[in-house]
This record gives structure tokens, C-alpha cells and sequence, in this order.
């Protein structure tokens, strides 16, 4: 999205009031090697139940995850591959309390300012584009030896990479995708008009949504904050729904403030975010100063068959966003 407009002094110091200080996001050096600690005992040992996934990005083309960024502590693990070791990074986050208070005045005012970007006209043959960077969970050992399975094979985290995707406006055209120097046709992707679509009015934006997610995710108040998440992560949304999206979240049984995250960029910005039942906890992060949408990360917030406490599951970063007519092209 286009640059949000700056606050001025009195804005600010407003919503400073309003929110929490900001945590130390750092984790301590005996806390750093207890946590490295129970990771490499925990990954050693036989799993026999799945975990299911929640957090995807658009039509993923091959499994990634994380680098360690700042403020996240990194246990390294080998994987086996076709002659050698590679390795690879299993970033640890500090796990903090949420604020469920400090939701509705942080969305509130980032939907203020979303509402007065300027809108980008999409045309029903054009495509958006969107550069991020990104990252989530692979699974250790694979060297093509059979299938693997979601809490039964062990998974580890791999390196941040770039990814462009070209989504179609409308429903009916083929999206492409470009990551890891491959590039991908996306046949059947979900264009952009399913989310630049909805509703404008938070009320009733979240009665469909409810009712377009019933019986999906891990509940109804999961299901409808992971939906709005992926709206706002691969798309190019209309100001007024952009608005409606973050007025509806602050809604959601469950959503809570975390006064520091950290995106795939490595940019700090204060974030909400909801916990499922899996114990993994989806965070959406904004400039703490201009309230732009930056990127998302999820990790586990208690210990799970996945991994310990604050291990990092997924990361992203918006790079920059923009309209062309043709998948390939790239924004003037």
C-alpha cells in the first residue's frame, strides 16, 4: 500500500497513552540456553499425533521458514541432504502477555489512517502485485526418502527468501508466483476481488465472515481473525475495507495487543494478534509511528508437539505492492 500519512505530535503522544510500554523483546542469556536447551532434547523424541498447519501463505510452491531476526534467540540444527549437512536455524521469541485492552485504540486509529490512503484503481484485466519476503517451517531430513507428516516428522525453520506474486483481479485468470528463482502459474488462486469485495461496515463484514469460515480453522473467533489476516496479506484492498478489516478484528473474542514484534525484515512494530487452540499465536505488525501494515509472524506460545514455547513457526514482510497489466510486469 502507498505510504500513510504522518500524525503529528498530539496524535502520537495520544496513542502512546493509550498502549502499553513497549516490552524488552531480548531474551536473557539463561533463558536464551535453557530454551536452546529443551528444544535439541524435545526434537529428538518420537512424535506420534499431527499438529495441523493454520499459517499458509497464497499457493506455496515450496516449504520455507525463518531466519533468525532481532531480538530471537537461534538453536542450529544439521539436516541431511544429498551429500552434506546444511544448516539450519530454529529461532526462540520471547513469549509475552498480550493486552486484550489496548486492541480496539491501536485499531482504531491504523484503521483512521488506512481509510485515507488513496485508492488504487484495479482494472477487471490487470493483476496486483506484491513483493514480501518470507519464511515457515520445513521439515528436517528430507532427502527425498518418502512422505513426511505434521506432528509426526520433525520440522525446522529455513532461510527468509524473497517472493513476488502476481494476483489476478478478477476470478478466471492465471496468478504467478516467483520465488527461490523458480517461477510458478497459479491456476485457480483466488483473485483479489475476493477480499477488495467485502463489506465496508465492520458488523457486517464480520457477520460474513463468520459465516464464509464456518466449520473451517480450529473455531468460529480462529477462523474469522486467520480470514482477515489473509486479506490483508496478499492483496491490494480498497481504503474503506482496509478500515472495515481492522475495526472487525478488534472484535474477535481472544485478540490482544503485543507492544513489540519483529516482521521478516527485521522492522519492529507494535502488533495484535489471537492464539488458537494449537498454542500458536498469529501476529499482525504495524509501524508503531505511521500505523502501516508491515508484515505478520507466528510462533508457539507454550510448549506443543511442534516445539517449545516461542519457537518461531512463520514470518512475513510487505515490501511493496502495486498494479500492472500483465503477470510478470513489474510497478512503474
Amino acid at each position: 500500500m502507498n505510504q500513510s500519512p504522518r500524525l503529528d505530535a498530539a496524535e502520537r503522544a495520544e496513542l502512546a497513552r493509550l498502549l502499553p510500554p513497549p516490552g524488552d523483546p531480548a531474551l536473557s542469556t539463561d533463558r536464551h540456553l535453557l530454551l536452546k536447551d529443551a528444544f535439541m532434547q524435545q526434537i529428538t523424541e518420537a512424535r506420534a499425533t499431527r499438529s495441523p498447519r493454520r499459517f499458509a501463505l497464497l499457493a506455496v510452491p515450496v516449504a520455507a521458514a525463518v531466519l533468525v531476526a532481532a531480538g530471537v534467540g537461534a538453536a542450529v540444527l544439521g539436516r541431511p541432504g544429498n551429500g552434506g549437512v546444511t544448516s539450519f536455524t530454529s529461532p526462540v521469541v520471547a513469549v509475552v502477555a498480550g493486552d486484550a485492552t489496548g486492541v480496539a485504540p491501536l485499531m482504531e486509529r491504523v484503521a483512521l489512517v488506512a481509510g485515507k490512503e488513496p485508492p488504487v484503481p484495479v482494472g477487471a484485466d490487470e493483476y496486483v502485485y506484491i513483493k514480501s519476503k518470507v519464511a515457515w517451517l520445513v521439515f528436517a531430513g528430507d532427502n527425498d526418502s518418502g512422505p513426511q507428516q505434521a506432528g509426526v516428522d520433525r520440522r525446522v525453520l529455513d532461510q527468509v527468501h524473497d517472493r513476488e506474486l502476481w494476483v489476478p483481479a478478477s476470478q478466471g485468470s492465471e496468478g504467478l508466483i516467483r520465488e527461490r528463482g523458480e517461477t510458478f502459474g497459479l491456476t485457480g488462486a483466488a483473485p483479489n476481488s475476493r477480499y477488495a469485495g467485502l463489506p465496508t461496515d465492520p458488523a457486517e463484514l464480520l457477520t460474513r465472515v463468520y459465516a464464509d469460515t464456518e466449520g473451517r480453522g480450529s473455531g468460529p473467533n480462529a477462523a474469522a481473525f486467520e480470514f482477515l489476516g489473509e486479506a490483508l496479506r496478499e492483496s491490494l484492498l480498497p481504503p474503506q475495507v482496509a478500515a472495515a478489516i481492522y475495526r472487525a478484528a478488534a472484535k474477535i473474542p481472544g485478540v490482544v495487543l503485543v507492544a513489540d514484534s519483529v516482521d521478516a525484515e527485521g522492522r519492529h512494530g507494535v502488533a495484535v494478534a489471537r492464539t488458537d487452540e494449537f498454542g500458536e499465536r498469529e501476529e499482525w505488525i504495524f509501524d508503531a509511528r505511521t500505523f502501516a501494515y508491515l508484515g505478520e509472524r507466528s510462533y508457539l506460545v507454550r510448549d506443543t508437539e511442534d516445539g517449545k514455547a516461542g519457537m518461531l513457526t512463520a514470518t512475513t514482510a510487505v515490501l511493496a505492492r502495486g498494479v500492472v497489466r500483465a503477470a510478470g510486469d513489474l510497478p512503474e
